[in-house]
């Protein structure tokens, strides 16, 4: 048996069993406390008016939005999307009896908006909801307030006020909410139980993401992607059941769907409801995030090709991976950005769109082919430099390059070991200048000969700034970077300590 909540709700084109309530809500206060607001009973309603219960200046503490791409906030903004312009204004804490403005929670990000409240001569007046968060069984929106304002927001407790949801992003939100429970429940059937999921909040286009116990094969996220849209092409039903926490549905009203694993309840949420998600024969799983009302909305679910190379018949990875995907509107602006993004590519490398991965295949197998090569030719000339060190004289030999292609620790090591080979009784002191940092590096079979050596050139090279020498090394083998330009008075420290060690 289900009940219905009174006032009831302006209609929209959400069904009316949408939100099945299983529990008497007579005796329920007249503010609605969160898991039975009017934005989770029916997900398509945009306005609302109702009484106002509080409202105080909100605290001065940082108020950072949850989730996959949450910001460090300051105690004056509401993780304002990056760009946007730094808000004025105090921030007031509203609630309202009822709301159609969404709190954080079960992984969808808050809702934003507007609320209208009237002056004291009658005057409508817009203000910014720049967030709503739930704090226990309450929904508190967060409204900027601009300076000089006519409306006093102390006085709005007991009066009406309209609140108007942000529709492009709680379009965004809640597509993409349901879409990662059909895609949750498609997964789970094939024994890969989403461990957990994140999304970025409107307005980016980012993709989000299901983490899995293991990665997937190109054909096993092809068929998954298949089976979902499928579903969607099939506008099954979504619904929610609405329970007393602690108490569950019937059996019998619960239409035969398999339930999920149920995830905690938040610990400050006690005394409140518990919601399920229903898609028919799909899935059934706790949520507490605003669910379209059919499949219909997804319109499309498009599974990113996961990194396991793609013509691989296992997976790459038995560990927890994280698997991408888009839907609705965010999936629109996704393939639009990812087409233009091949168009540009297949621009930069001179083919048409359809040949851009050919194209790029082959540039990099020529590119491993030329660095293969030219790791051949410096072997080959790191062998022939250390031969040339190797026959001057000298128990320390010293060796000065400013050669940009072998600036590198690489070539310098190759020398040294050749080097030490060469000469076991010889300790080599190679220096690269080409552009700051210099490269220094002291190599020896006689490891306490070779650590004196770097520790004096550190000093000497050093000077009064200690921190312009940075490195180390161990047994025999000692390398450094030397901030700022190599000038004579360096390749004279190196003469010095030859001078003073040999």
């Amino acid at each position: 048996m289900t009940y219905d909540l009174h006032p009831a709700l302006p209609a929209t084109p959400t069904p009316k069993d949408y939100s099945r309530i299983h529990f008497d809500p007579a005796a329920l206060p007249a503010k609605r406390i969160v898991g039975l607001l009017a934005c989770q009973r029916d997900p398509l309603l945009r306005t609302l008016t109702r009484r106002v219960v509080a409202a105080h200046p909100a605290p001065d503490v940082p108020l950072a939005q949850k989730g996959r791409d949450r910001k460090k906030a300051t105690p004056s903004s509401s993780a304002a999307p990056s760009g946007a312009a730094t808000p004025t204004g105090a921030l007031w804490e509203v609630e309202l009896e009822d709301t159609v403005i969404f709190p954080e929670g079960g992984g969808q990000p808050w809702d934003t908006g507007v609320l209208r409240v009237a002056d004291a001569n009658g005057g409508t007046h817009a203000f910014t909801i720049e967030a709503c968060v739930r704090r226990g069984l309450d929904a508190v929106h967060r409204v900027r307030v601009p300076p000089g304002s006519a409306v006093d927001f102390a006085a709005l407790p007991g009066l009406e006020a309209s609140v108007e949801v942000d529709w492009e992003r709680r379009l965004d939100h809640m597509v993409t909410h349901t879409a990662q429970h059909l895609l949750s429940a498609v997964l789970d059937r094939r024994e890969l139980p989403t461990l957990s999921w994140g999304m970025g909040q409107h307005p980016s286009t980012e993709a989000p993401y299901v983490e899995l116990p293991r990665g997937l094969t190109w054909p096993e996220a092809e068929a998954v992607e298949a089976e979902c849209n499928a579903h969607i092409r099939e506008q099954l039903r979504v619904w929610i059941d609405v329970t007393v926490q602690g108490e569950g549905v019937r059996d019998d009203e619960r239409a035969g769907d398999v339930e999920r694993e149920e995830r905690g309840i938040p610990k400050d949420y006690t005394g409140g409801v518990i919601r399920h998600c229903n898609i028919t024969g799909v899935d059934r799983n706790a949520c507490c995030g605003t669910q379209c009302p059919d499949l219909s909305y997804v319109s499309f679910l498009h599974v990113l090709p996961p990194s396991t190379p793609h013509a691989a018949t296992q997976p790459s990875s038995s560990t927890p991976t994280r698997l991408y995907f888009v839907a609705g509107p965010r999936a629109i602006a996704h393939l639009a950005s990812a087409s233009r993004e091949l168009s540009r590519a297949g621009q930069a490398v001179n083919v048409g769109r359809a040949d851009v991965y050919e194209r790029v295949a082959r540039i990099e197998a020529n590119r491993f082919e030329q660095a293969e090569a030219a790791k051949a030719m410096k072997g080959e000339l790191a062998r022939l430099v250390a031969s040339a060190a190797a026959a001057k004289d000298g128990a320390i030999v010293t060796l000065h390059r400013a050669e940009r292609a072998t600036h590198d620790f690489d070539f310098l090591s190759a020398v040294a070991g050749a080097f030490c080979d060469a000469r076991p009784d010889a300790t080599l002191v190679l220096t690269s200048a080409v552009a700051p940092p210099a490269l220094l590096l002291v190599q020896s079979k006689d490891a306490d000969k070779a650590k004196a050596v770097f520790e004096r050139l550190k000093t000497l090279l050093a000077g009064e700034d200690k921190a312009r020498v940075k490195g180390g090394g161990a047994r025999g083998r000692y390398m450094a970077k030397v901030d700022g330009k190599w000038a004579k008075g360096d390749g004279a420290a190196v003469e010095q300590v030859v001078q003073e060690l040999a």
